[in-house]
């Protein structure tokens, strides 16, 4: 056989082989996806497992032209990955996102829960209101939608998505009533903390 055909054979034979390998695969997930067996593990859902996953949130009332300002501060020495911090409204508000700004008096704490209740691991995170905050780098300006369910649907607003804050910096959510009436908003963080 010449160097040609041999070559030719042995391009075959490993193009036939990969192809074969890779519907074999495609085969096996589909099945296992047909029998309810296919399993996705997410880093948020790996921590979860190891009692390394949290959330906190709070609720609101909001006075006309009044804000609120809210400070997630890391003071770990690990790196914290915010999931997403959910703002929900009965009314349009303006939120606008600041990095590390200076805390002066913390305010008041929330309570942060592990979401694996086996766990008693507490993360060194601070979550607080109605402190003194000043300074940081304006990083986001969005607004929230809301209203009455038979004129609007209301609104959940995804502020700072996957965000990582290293160790000991913050950042803080400062929400804004810019209506004449007062509204109810909630905040809630969903977090892990970092390897």
């Amino acid at each position: 056989m010449s160097e040609d055909r041999t070559l030719e054979w042995v391009i075959s034979l490993v193009t036939g082989s990969i192809t074969a390998v890779t519907l074999l695969y495609i085969a096996i997930a589909m099945y296992q996806l047909q029998a309810g067996r296919v399993i996705v593990d997410t880093e948020l859902t790996r921590k979860i497992e190891e009692g390394k996953a949290f959330t906190s949130s709070k609720r609101f009332t909001v006075a006309a032209g009044d804000s609120v300002s809210i400070v997630f501060n890391n003071k770990s020495d690990k790196k914290v990955k915010i999931v997403g911090i959910e703002v929900n409204t009965e009314g349009n508000i303006d939120i606008d996102v600041y990095d590390n700004v200076s805390i002066e008096n913390l305010g008041n704490k929330w309570d942060i829960r592990n979401l694996n209740l086996e766990s008693s691991y507490v993360p060194n995170v601070e979550i607080a209101d109605g402190g003194t905050y000043s300074g940081g780098e304006l990083v986001h300006q969005t607004i929230g939608y809301g209203g009455v369910k038979n004129f609007a649907v209301g609104s959940q607003s995804d502020v700072g998505e996957k965000v990582i804050i290293p160790p000991n910096n913050n950042i803080m959510i400062k929400i804004t009533n810019p209506s004449t009436s007062s509204i109810k908003i909630s905040v809630r963080f969903l977090f892990y903390e970092g390897d």
